[in-house]
């Protein structure tokens, strides 16, 4: 049965979309709708209960800018809701569709049209593994990435990431020069393309597709390096959080990853238990190789044990360390045990204080995963420049106890990005939202885009009481 507020598609609408496409690219069956409907939502329990029923009426695969202009065009004549997908990676409800109406899957656009000068452009459907592997050959690579690189792509991490594996050493996407520029097409009877530029880009950053369908973007790239995979265990908690935070604020080393994880996250991880002993403490570390022995030799001095390497290897293959990093940490931990979940959490510069605050509260309830990145400034660090943050995973009991953790946190200087809401406004990255909402008005006047997620826009004409998903947070 439809959710309250579903937008059906008129059967003359389905066969003007039907032309467009073509019949390989047309998804009206049950099945399809399923798969094509969804994301990695269910990583929370609270958002696995409100978005499970939420389906689209039908679903486009559009493989050209002409195929998505003209499918916008009708849609916005027809005034239907539409939601953009591309690999559907994401984990808040972002390419779910709240009022039905139609699926646009972007990933058949994902042309790499320029990759030179440090500086890629592409299509919104270029996998970043592809780019990734394509840069390196040139001396280049992602300045960050997320632990789903292989199968996400470029439009799908800016509207909805915001840091990985890269963030220790050159921030998160919003550092400053990171995006260079995005390309939007608006949602119109006649759709207009928009240019915004280095710092204009913000206006479409992270806002889960609700602002302008991204068509183009272009990314600042880094140097690439070798970077040598390590390691590092020990059955005590305090030295090897030294070390880790020792080597994320050492300016000497280069490094792309740094990752801790309490006892007992390695066992969860069984591609690769076999490289490290049980029942220990971890830090994952990606470092150039010129450094590696350098910082092997130092674990060792500091009482911790190295006991694997990854030596560098081109192309990149598995076993990734970063594979078990980021938010792949708590895709593990589900596999282990579905009652896990997660938090977004950024920690102040006394987070030593704030990891047993919160053990004593919560004993048993939560584990620490933690990633150093460039500092932030919604974080405090361990240095200046260096901000300790992490998704640390959550045994979930109920949503009374998860927002209890979250006030918590709140209380004792532990910032939350709550990943337990599909709304941009809960979800704790306030920063810029004002210039978001203003291009909403502009690019989306029927407010068509992926209508609910940003819940301060006008409420769409379709949207009726009890459309919208509550959650306890608000």
């Amino acid at each position: 049965m439809p959710t309250p507020g579903f937008v059906a598609l008129s059967e003359t609408l389905l066969q003007e979309l039907r032309a467009i496409v073509g019949d390989d690219h047309f998804v009206i069956d049950d099945s399809g709708l399923s798969t094509l409907s969804k994301d990695f939502y269910w990583y929370s329990p609270v958002l696995r209960d409100r978005l499970e029923d939420r389906l689209a009426a039908a679903a486009v695969r559009v493989t050209t800018i002409d195929q998505l202009r003209a499918v916008v065009a009708l849609a916005a004549t027809a005034r239907v809701p539409l939601t953009m997908r591309g690999a559907a990676t994401g984990n808040y409800g972002q390419s779910v569709p709240l009022y039905g109406g139609l699926i646009v899957d972007l990933s058949g656009m994902d042309r790499i049209i320029d990759l030179s000068e440090g500086v890629v452009t592409a299509e919104p459907g270029a996998r970043l593994a592809t780019i990734e592997n394509q840069a390196r050959p040139l001396g280049w690579e992602l300045r960050c990435y997320p632990s789903t690189w292989v199968k996400s792509t470029i439009a799908g991490f800016v509207s909805g990431g915001s840091g990985g594996i890269g963030s220790i050493s050159h921030g998160g996407l919003r550092e400053p020069g990171t995006i260079k520029r995005f390309k939007i097409m608006t949602i119109e009877e006649e759709p207009r393309i928009l240019t915004l530029d280095e710092t204009e880009t913000m206006r479409v950053f992270h806002a889960y597709g609700t602002n302008g369908i991204i068509v183009e973007v272009q990314l600042r790239l880094a140097p690439a390096y070798p970077w040598q995979q390590l390691v590092i265990a020990s059955t005590n908690w305090d030295p090897l959080l030294d070390f880790a935070a020792e080597i994320a604020g050492d300016a000497t080393v280069r490094k792309r990853l740094v990752s801790v994880m309490e006892n007992p996250i390695g066992s969860f991880f069984k591609p690769i238990k076999k490289f490290y002993p049980a029942d220990h403490h971890l830090i994952f570390f990606e470092v150039d190789e010129s450094s590696a022995d350098a910082v092997a030799a130092r674990a060792e001095a500091a009482g911790l044990s190295v006991p694997h390497r990854i030596p560098y290897h081109y192309p990149r293959k598995p076993p990734m360390l970063s594979d078990y990093t980021w938010n792949h940490t708590t895709l593990w931990a589900l596999k282990a045990d579905p009652a896990w979940t997660y938090l977004q959490s950024g920690f102040g510069a006394n987070y030593r204080e704030q990891f047993q605050l919160l053990h004593a509260k919560f004993p048993g309830e939560i584990l620490f995963h933690l990633e150093f990145t460039r500092g932030n400034p919604k974080m405090g660090g361990a240095s200046p420049t260096v901000a300790c943050g992490g998704i640390p995973l959550v045994h979930f009991k109920s949503e009374e106890r998860l927002k209890e953790i979250i006030e918590y946190c709140t209380s004792i200087g532990v910032f939350t990005a709550n990943p337990h809401t599909c709304y941009i406004e809960e979800g704790g990255r306030d920063q810029g939202y004002d210039v978001q909402l203003e291009l909403k008005h502009e690019a989306d006047p029927h407010n068509l885009l992926n209508p609910g997620k940003m819940k301060q826009a006008p409420t769409p004409r379709f949207a009726v009481p009890g459309s919208m998903p509550h959650f306890l947070f608000s």
